[in-house]
């Protein structure tokens, strides 16, 4: 599916060239680091590609008319007159690309925003396919791309373009965290991890099934971390069942493993059966948990105690460690691409945000900050520091 991008503009301005802002003199460099005040820096090389802990953001262009290679610079700026930040220009073919970088100081590790510009410098329509390669065991959710239990890059907008997906998985941008339960009664080992939906994102799996069927299924929970109830109740909901609410510290008690059972459905014939943990409307830690997900046919009505120890995985067609070592994405990892269409003399912008050194990039949706609140905090700390 091919999903237009509106023509941007106003490029003038969020590049600093403005009459509230400015744009420091240019210094050409084969690499560039940039970051903020006693941080470590990260560094677009000579090639464009943007250098973290984690690896390396690349983009591809590729398009009828579109070389693969083309001329490139790389150079050191100063958004506003005090932002460290890199730019890069390339050319290729009918298209103008400028990819510019620079550090904003978010809590605790720093956010590196990443803003890509496509120019169709011709007066004719261009189509183009952007890419951005992955890195390997990276994986790629609706907005996010997570690799060891970090958000190492947000995403514009969700992929919608030849993106595979497996026969099932995690649907969302939820958080492994294998070894965070503590059971401290006999259960299977499962309940030792889980996923969290942190800053209140829910946790959605995905089960690919016959169309219509019905299926038991069985979801398990462990709270290790409150003392007390109230804190945590999390929606448990399968679809073709009701939600139920449930606080595992109340119904099981502190590092005490529990199980539900719903009679599943997949009640819209799509052929997908969608399981899913939410934060309860007004609960103090909105971080909604799951440990376990059981599956198993419809009419088994499994024994949950024997479910618990683990003693009916062999009679289940699915079971997931949440978080886990059979835990997985949805989406297959690779390269996260977008179809992008460009008016004659037209241009598209994107901005992705990436995880600085040993930081996560911004939840979207979650965390409110935006290309340009980013860039005040930006300017606000580094002209701070220059002032000292």
């Amino acid at each position: 599916m091919i999903r237009r991008i509106a023509l941007v503009a106003g490029l003038a301005a969020l590049f600093g060239w403005t009459a509230m802002g400015r744009m420091d003199a240019v210094v050409q460099a084969k690499s560039v680091e940039f970051g903020s005040p006693a941080a470590q820096p990260s560094r677009m090389d000579a090639d464009g590609s943007i250098i973290e802990d984690w690896g390396k953001l690349t983009f591809t262009v590729a398009g009828e008319g579109i070389p693969a290679t083309g001329p490139v610079s790389v150079e050191a700026i100063k958004l506003d007159g005090v932002v460290p930040a890199a730019i890069r220009r390339a050319t290729r073919g009918p298209l103008a690309i400028t990819t510019t970088a620079f550090r904003s100081p978010t809590y605790p590790a720093g956010t590196d925003v990443v803003t890509l510009q496509i120019k169709n410098t011709t007066a004719r329509p261009v189509s183009a396919k952007l890419g951005v390669p992955l890195p390997d065991g990276a994986r790629v959710g609706r907005r996010t791309v997570m690799l060891a239990g970090r958000i190492i890059l947000t995403l514009p907008m969700p992929v919608e373009v030849d993106v595979k997906k497996r026969e099932w998985g995690s649907d969302d941008d939820s958080t492994p965290m294998p070894g965070w339960g503590k059971p401290d009664v006999p259960c299977d080992p499962a309940f030792r991890n889980i996923r969290a939906g942190m800053n209140g994102v829910p946790i959605v799996y995905r089960f690919s099934v016959q169309p219509g069927s019905s299926h038991d299924v069985v979801l398990g929970l462990c709270e290790s971390h409150w003392e007390s109830s109230g804190m945590r109740p999390v929606i448990l909901t399968v679809e073709g069942a009701s939600p139920l609410t449930v606080d595992p510290l109340a119904r099981w008690g502190r590092h005490k493993p529990g199980a539900l059972l719903f009679a599943g459905k997949d009640e819209n014939g799509d052929g997908t059966l969608v399981v899913s943990a939410l934060p309860a409307p007004g609960a103090p830690d909105r971080n909604p948990i799951l440990n376990v997900i059981w599956m198993f046919p419809s009419g088994t009505n499994p024994n949950l105690e024997q479910v618990i120890l683990g003693r009916m995985n062999a009679a289940a067609t699915r079971m997931v460690d949440v978080g886990g070592p059979n835990d997985q994405s949805l989406y297959l990892a690779g390269k996260a691409e977008y179809n992008l269409s460009l008016p004659a003399n037209g241009s598209t912008e994107l901005a992705f945000f990436v995880g600085a050194v040993g930081g996560s990039a911004p939840m979207p949706g979650k965390s409110g900050w935006t290309v340009e609140t980013l860039r005040k905090a930006a300017i606000d700390v580094n002209r701070d520091w220059k002032d000292r």
